[in-house]
């Protein structure tokens, strides 16, 4: 630092302590910084996200037929064809806690069977829209459980979409027919 005297003399001068003391707090906290940043790049990213075991289990064989671990706090979405309106229906869920489904959104472009035909409520949680064409029942996270169905014909083609990403045919692991449940929490 530089400063002029009483006579007008230029001359440094040393730093003033209160700014020692905030240099040593920043490079306290880039160190800190360092070490937080070192811990996370060993143990990896994700790490600490607490997750729940996703399950199908088929009911008519009575055994689980695909686990996998999806975060809480996840969407997930099974998506069909109606076997009647011969329309596109997609339902999304999100993984609630490790033993609970909520249900989200209902969306489709028809109306029928197990479709609502209008404003629809669930507790105090469910609102209709209607945009371009396109029905969308919003059930804000309406806690559900779990989710029985029957798998339906290569036609309805039940998949279910996972927030990274990956894909699951129903019929690649339970017969058309049968009767499963989507279900969050190691059932054992």
């Amino acid at each position: 630092m530089i400063s002029a005297n009483a006579s007008g003399e230029v001359s440094p001068t040393a730093t003033p302590p209160r700014r020692r003391g905030v240099g040593l707090a920043v490079v306290g906290l880039l160190v800190v910084g360092g070490v937080l940043g070192a811990v996370a790049w060993v143990v990896g990213p994700g790490a600490g996200t607490a997750t729940a075991t996703f399950q199908v289990m088929d009911h008519t064989s009575d055994e689980v037929v695909f686990e996998r671990e999806l975060p809480i706090g996840s969407d997930l979405e099974l998506e069909h064809v109606h076997s009647v309106t011969k329309r596109p229906v997609q339902e999304r869920f999100s993984v609630g806690d490790d033993t609970t489904l909520l249900l989200e959104e209902l969306i489709f472009d028809d109306f029928g069977p197990n479709l609502p035909a209008g404003p629809e409520a669930v507790g105090d949680h469910a609102s209709w829209s209607k945009v371009d064409g396109v029905y969308h029942v919003d059930h804000h996270g309406q806690e559900i459980g779990s989710v029985p169905l029957m798998v339906g014909s290569a036609s309805v083609d039940h998949r279910l979409h996972f927030h990274d990403g990956e894909q699951l045919r129903l019929l690649d692991v339970a017969r058309s027919g049968s009767r499963v449940e989507l279900r969050v929490g190691d059932h054992g």
